[in-house]
């Protein structure tokens, strides 16, 4: 019997999950391991944003679904990765730290024959001063919050009906952000609710972006089929803010943010600044830090851990265990798309996923 471990449950993490357990059947054990009590769609973090769908319509709790399949679920995160065990545990372990309520704090190991991790990005709000929920701007990267970005913008809004002009400010919020598809979704939700009560003459809708043009999204931009005709996203792009009346701020680099002031660097290397009374940006993203151990407690660093030849070897092997797996009439199909980030096995970690078609 094997013991598949998945840290994190958000669209990968769940969805590998998913797929683990209904190719392994009950013969194998599958545990799960996230923070939240919550799967959430992220997606449609968007919409709650803007009033349309409540948080309960764009999430489900983990535990009721995973007691159904069989999944052990732990509500915990995960603070560090022994591959090799240590010690006093020689099999491989990740060290949890339980998040629900009822465990909230306590430590404990949950060994593994293979570990897929899926954790995720972290959003990392503190690169740029000032940025956050907690700080100068709102968010709509989690759905709760969307839910206290929602209500902001209901409170200006009201200040707008009451007459007062304003200021929105939409975009991404370091020089290194992505994610310019939500905040544009987001940006065009925001004008199309100003538009709908009549009050787009009472705001300054304003764009500030990183990416090099308009439309380009993090990808260099595509193109639009419709029609018969064939449209540049950096055409439609400009062309729907045009009509919203909405302005832009391109190869810009969010460096700081006060409140109701952000200061951003252009490409060029100027600074400038821009003012707003309701500002949502996109945070950078960066790994959760979760750090890994050799046996005897010392750091694996990236040249020993993921070195060119174990990268490949690590690969192979987990193909040869999954045919062995085969072999011994154990069903066994993960789909590569479900395996966003590392797996791991005992001392080997993949950085990318193995190919699975060969199998």
């Amino acid at each position: 019997m094997a013991k598949i471990v998945v840290l994190g449950a958000g669209i990968s993490g769940h969805t590998a999950a998913a797929f683990i357990r209904k190719k392994l059947g009950k013969a194998h054990e599958v545990v799960v391991v996230s923070p939240g009590a919550y799967y959430q769609w992220i997606p449609s973090n968007i919409w709650v944003g803007v009033g349309k769908m409540t948080i309960d319509q764009v999430r489900f709790k983990l535990k009721p679904v995973y007691d159904r399949w069989k999944i052990d679920f732990r509500q915990a995160k995960a603070t560090a990765l022994f591959p090799e065990g240590d010690q006093e545990m020689k099999r491989p372990y990740i060290a949890i730290e339980y998040t629900g309520e009822s465990r909230r704090g306590e430590a404990d190991r949950v060994d593994y024959d293979y570990l897929v991790n899926a954790t995720g990005p972290k959003l990392n709000f503190e690169a740029t001063e000032g940025l956050g929920p907690n700080q100068f701007t709102h968010s709509v990267c989690s759905c709760d919050h969307a839910v206290a970005t929602w209500e902001a913008l209901q409170k200006c809004l009201s200040r707008m009906e009451k007459g007062e002009k304003l200021r929105f400010l939409i975009g991404t919020g370091h020089p290194t952000a992505t994610c310019q598809g939500a905040a544009f979704e987001y940006a065009l939700n925001v004008a199309y609710e100003i538009k709908s009560r009549g009050l787009l003459h009472m705001a300054e809708i304003t764009w500030i972006s990183n990416e090099y043009e308009l439309g380009d999204f993090g990808m260099g931009g595509a193109f639009i089929k419709r029609g018969g005709y064939v449209t540049p996203t950096k055409v439609f792009s400009e062309s729907i803010f045009a009509e919203y009346g909405i302005r832009w701020i391109k190869r810009a680099g969010v460096t700081k943010v006060e409140e109701g002031m952000v200061h951003y660097e252009t490409l060029d290397g100027e600074m400038h600044t821009e003012p707003f009374n309701f500002s949502m940006l996109i945070p950078a993203f960066s790994g959760v830090g979760l750090k890994a151990f050799d046996k005897s407690g010392g750091r694996y660093h990236l040249k020993t851990l993921c070195p060119k030849r174990i990268y490949e070897s690590g690969c192979r092997l987990f193909g040869e265990v999954l045919r062995g797996l085969v072999r011994r009439g154990l069903a066994f199909g993960l789909p590569e798309s479900c395996v966003y980030q590392y797996l791991c096995h005992r001392n080997c970690l993949c950085s990318a996923p193995p190919d699975f078609g060969s199998i």
